[in-house]
Protein backbone atom coordinates (compact mmCIF):
# COMPACT_ATOMS: atom_id res chain seq x y z
CA UNK A 1 0.00 0.00 0.00
CA UNK A 2 2.77 2.16 0.96
CA UNK A 3 4.58 1.36 -2.26
CA UNK A 4 1.81 2.41 -4.39
CA UNK A 5 1.25 5.71 -2.68
CA UNK A 6 5.14 6.58 -3.19
CA UNK A 7 4.54 5.87 -7.29
CA UNK A 8 0.95 8.17 -7.31
CA UNK A 9 3.45 11.01 -5.88
CA UNK A 10 5.93 10.39 -8.27
CA UNK A 11 3.22 10.36 -11.26
CA UNK A 12 1.83 13.10 -9.49
CA UNK A 13 5.52 15.21 -9.95
CA UNK A 14 5.83 13.94 -13.10
CA UNK A 15 3.12 14.77 -14.67
CA UNK A 16 3.47 18.10 -13.19
CA UNK A 17 7.04 18.84 -14.47
CA UNK A 18 5.80 17.66 -18.15
CA UNK A 19 2.94 20.25 -17.91
CA UNK A 20 5.42 23.00 -17.03
CA UNK A 21 8.06 22.21 -19.37
CA UNK A 22 4.60 22.41 -21.83
CA UNK A 23 3.87 25.88 -20.98
CA UNK A 24 7.08 26.78 -20.72
CA UNK A 25 8.02 26.02 -24.60
CA UNK A 26 4.05 27.46 -26.05
CA UNK A 27 4.97 30.80 -23.89
CA UNK A 28 9.08 31.00 -26.02
CA UNK A 29 9.37 33.93 -27.49
CA UNK A 30 9.37 32.98 -31.58
CA UNK A 31 12.70 33.45 -33.15
CA UNK A 32 13.85 34.11 -36.78
CA UNK A 33 15.28 30.56 -38.39
CA UNK A 34 18.61 30.53 -39.99
CA UNK A 35 19.05 29.17 -42.91
CA UNK A 36 20.93 25.55 -42.78
CA UNK A 37 24.14 25.20 -42.23
CA UNK A 38 24.16 28.48 -41.08
CA UNK A 39 25.03 29.15 -37.32
CA UNK A 40 25.28 32.53 -34.90
CA UNK A 41 28.65 32.66 -33.86
CA UNK A 42 28.32 35.98 -32.01
CA UNK A 43 25.86 39.47 -31.32
CA UNK A 44 27.38 42.49 -30.67
CA UNK A 45 25.73 45.54 -29.02
CA UNK A 46 27.70 48.83 -29.13
CA UNK A 47 27.20 52.06 -27.63
CA UNK A 48 28.48 55.03 -30.39
CA UNK A 49 31.24 57.05 -29.06
CA UNK A 50 32.19 58.75 -31.40
CA UNK A 51 31.13 60.04 -34.79
CA UNK A 52 32.12 63.00 -37.18
CA UNK A 53 29.54 63.99 -39.60
CA UNK A 54 31.61 65.60 -41.94
CA UNK A 55 34.34 62.77 -42.27
CA UNK A 56 32.33 59.94 -41.51
CA UNK A 57 35.18 58.61 -38.99
CA UNK A 58 33.91 57.64 -35.47
CA UNK A 59 34.11 54.66 -32.82
CA UNK A 60 31.82 52.24 -30.63
CA UNK A 61 32.29 49.83 -27.75
CA UNK A 62 30.21 47.46 -26.15
CA UNK A 63 29.83 43.47 -26.02
CA UNK A 64 29.84 40.30 -27.31
CA UNK A 65 27.37 37.23 -26.46
CA UNK A 66 27.06 33.87 -27.61
CA UNK A 67 29.65 31.81 -29.13
CA UNK A 68 32.35 34.32 -27.80
CA UNK A 69 31.36 36.71 -25.25
CA UNK A 70 33.03 39.65 -24.21
CA UNK A 71 34.23 43.23 -24.83
CA UNK A 72 34.19 45.14 -28.42
CA UNK A 73 35.68 48.02 -29.73
CA UNK A 74 35.21 48.70 -33.30
CA UNK A 75 37.20 52.44 -35.36
CA UNK A 76 34.89 52.50 -37.77
CA UNK A 77 34.95 54.91 -41.36
CA UNK A 78 31.61 54.85 -43.47
CA UNK A 79 31.98 56.83 -47.19
CA UNK A 80 29.00 57.73 -49.57
CA UNK A 81 28.99 55.48 -51.97
CA UNK A 82 26.41 57.70 -54.36
CA UNK A 83 23.76 60.16 -54.09
CA UNK A 84 21.90 60.87 -51.79
CA UNK A 85 17.75 59.84 -52.98
CA UNK A 86 15.47 61.96 -50.40
CA UNK A 87 17.13 61.02 -46.74
CA UNK A 88 18.81 58.16 -47.44
CA UNK A 89 22.20 58.13 -48.11
CA UNK A 90 24.20 55.03 -49.78
CA UNK A 91 27.16 54.37 -47.81
CA UNK A 92 30.36 51.69 -47.76
CA UNK A 93 32.09 51.60 -44.77
CA UNK A 94 35.61 50.25 -43.37
CA UNK A 95 35.83 49.13 -40.00
CA UNK A 96 38.34 47.56 -37.55
CA UNK A 97 36.82 45.50 -34.76
CA UNK A 98 38.29 44.12 -31.65
CA UNK A 99 36.75 41.62 -29.50
CA UNK A 100 38.13 40.70 -26.29
CA UNK A 101 36.89 37.25 -24.17
CA UNK A 102 36.71 37.37 -20.23
CA UNK A 103 40.32 35.46 -20.21
CA UNK A 104 41.52 38.28 -22.23
CA UNK A 105 41.86 36.49 -25.16
CA UNK A 106 41.59 38.38 -28.75
CA UNK A 107 40.13 38.37 -32.40
CA UNK A 108 40.83 40.97 -34.64
CA UNK A 109 38.46 41.59 -37.48
CA UNK A 110 38.18 43.67 -40.78
CA UNK A 111 35.00 44.34 -41.37
CA UNK A 112 33.96 45.68 -45.01
CA UNK A 113 30.08 46.49 -46.06
CA UNK A 114 27.45 48.58 -47.68
CA UNK A 115 24.46 50.28 -46.16
CA UNK A 116 22.15 52.96 -46.03
CA UNK A 117 22.69 56.10 -43.82
CA UNK A 118 19.71 58.24 -43.05
CA UNK A 119 20.56 61.46 -42.47
CA UNK A 120 18.24 62.75 -39.96
CA UNK A 121 16.31 64.97 -42.59
CA UNK A 122 13.32 66.44 -40.74
CA UNK A 123 9.80 65.39 -42.03
CA UNK A 124 11.44 61.97 -43.89
CA UNK A 125 9.96 58.27 -42.78
CA UNK A 126 13.25 57.24 -40.68
CA UNK A 127 13.24 59.24 -37.56
CA UNK A 128 16.93 60.35 -37.16
CA UNK A 129 19.88 59.12 -38.47
CA UNK A 130 21.79 55.63 -39.16
CA UNK A 131 20.38 52.09 -40.93
CA UNK A 132 20.90 49.12 -41.79
CA UNK A 133 24.41 47.46 -42.55
CA UNK A 134 25.50 44.19 -43.84
CA UNK A 135 28.98 42.97 -45.37
CA UNK A 136 31.47 40.61 -43.65
CA UNK A 137 34.06 40.49 -40.56
CA UNK A 138 37.49 39.03 -41.63
CA UNK A 139 39.27 37.55 -39.32
CA UNK A 140 42.95 39.65 -39.28
CA UNK A 141 44.69 37.69 -35.94
CA UNK A 142 44.20 36.42 -32.67
CA UNK A 143 45.47 35.48 -29.33
CA UNK A 144 45.87 32.96 -26.84
CA UNK A 145 43.31 29.83 -27.53
CA UNK A 146 42.37 31.30 -30.33
CA UNK A 147 45.26 31.03 -32.49
CA UNK A 148 44.72 27.57 -32.34
CA UNK A 149 40.73 27.35 -32.58
CA UNK A 150 40.70 30.31 -35.57
CA UNK A 151 41.82 30.20 -38.93
CA UNK A 152 43.36 33.77 -40.64
CA UNK A 153 41.24 34.68 -42.84
CA UNK A 154 37.68 32.89 -41.40
CA UNK A 155 34.55 34.92 -42.54
CA UNK A 156 31.31 35.85 -40.98
CA UNK A 157 28.53 37.51 -43.11
CA UNK A 158 27.54 40.58 -40.91
CA UNK A 159 24.14 42.40 -41.17
CA UNK A 160 23.41 45.31 -38.29
CA UNK A 161 21.47 48.57 -37.35
CA UNK A 162 23.03 51.56 -36.76
CA UNK A 163 20.79 54.17 -35.32
CA UNK A 164 21.00 57.69 -33.74
CA UNK A 165 18.00 58.45 -32.30
CA UNK A 166 16.53 62.10 -32.67
CA UNK A 167 18.29 64.19 -30.01
CA UNK A 168 19.17 67.40 -28.59
CA UNK A 169 21.91 69.23 -31.13
CA UNK A 170 24.95 67.76 -29.49
CA UNK A 171 23.82 64.71 -27.91
CA UNK A 172 25.30 61.43 -28.75
CA UNK A 173 23.24 58.56 -28.43
CA UNK A 174 23.96 56.45 -31.53
CA UNK A 175 24.06 52.14 -30.90
CA UNK A 176 24.46 49.65 -32.72
CA UNK A 177 23.30 45.88 -33.11
CA UNK A 178 25.16 43.38 -35.11
CA UNK A 179 24.36 39.79 -36.04
CA UNK A 180 27.59 37.99 -37.20
CA UNK A 181 27.13 34.37 -38.49
CA UNK A 182 28.91 32.16 -40.34
CA UNK A 183 28.39 28.65 -42.45
CA UNK A 184 28.74 25.67 -39.70
CA UNK A 185 29.11 22.32 -40.23
CA UNK A 186 27.55 21.70 -36.72
CA UNK A 187 24.79 24.24 -37.46
CA UNK A 188 21.37 21.93 -38.03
Amino acid sequence: MARQSVWRRVKACAGAVVMAAAILVATEPARAQEPRGVATMFTQQDAVQSFDFATGKGYQIGTATGRISGTTFVSFQFAPSGPPVGDELPITFHNEVIVTDIDGDQLFFDNDGTGTFHLGVPGASFRGSGGPLRGTYVLTGATGKYVAEWKIGTTLDYKAIATNPPSPTGALLGTVYVQLSARDKHAK
